[in-house]
């Protein structure tokens, strides 16, 4: 696997692409996931909460969401604050449209960047933000047998 991964980065496609187009694939592929787990848990099961001390299922969702809007502003230029309000207000199916289009906008925001170190960094927390707490999402999933979409 190493071979197919290094054989990818290292190919004469890849260096003649310019700025970030060669992250769109793998923010398609996070978005897509993201996505696939906010479906996979029935609209009841967004209540859901293992303990007291963590947030809903939907929470987490309406979690993923804001802070893919605060990234995407934040890396577009603008300096805003963090503050989410009540995770709880949004139903499964406005947090399945709110993280398609914030995903939406994060891509495009990064497809219209210029390289630069500062830049990466802010793209790498905001997918690392995303994968932990997608993450705890798909324990909620086990937590109610629900086999989570597979990894992609």
């Amino acid at each position: 696997m190493l071979l197919v991964i290094f054989g990818v980065f290292g190919s004469t496609e890849l260096k003649a692409q310019k700025g970030y187009e060669y992250l769109i694939p793998t923010l398609e592929t996070a978005k897509t996931f993201t996505v696939q787990v906010f479906e996979a848990m029935p609209y009841e099961g967004y209540t859901f909460q293992p303990s007291d001390e963590v947030r809903t299922f939907g929470e987490q969702a309406y979690h993923i969401a804001y802070s893919l809007e605060w990234y995407n502003a934040n890396l577009g230029g603008s300096q805003v604050d963090w503050a989410p309000g009540d995770e709880a207000r949004l139903n499964k199916q406005e947090l399945v449209k709110y993280i398609t289009s914030q995903f939406d906008a994060f891509i495009e925001t990064v497809k219209s960047a210029e390289e630069s170190g500062e830049f990466t960094v802010g793209i790498m927390s905001a997918l690392q933000h995303n994968s932990h707490h997608r993450g705890q999402m798909v324990a909620y999933l086990r937590n109610n047998g629900i086999a989570p979409p597979a990894y992609q």
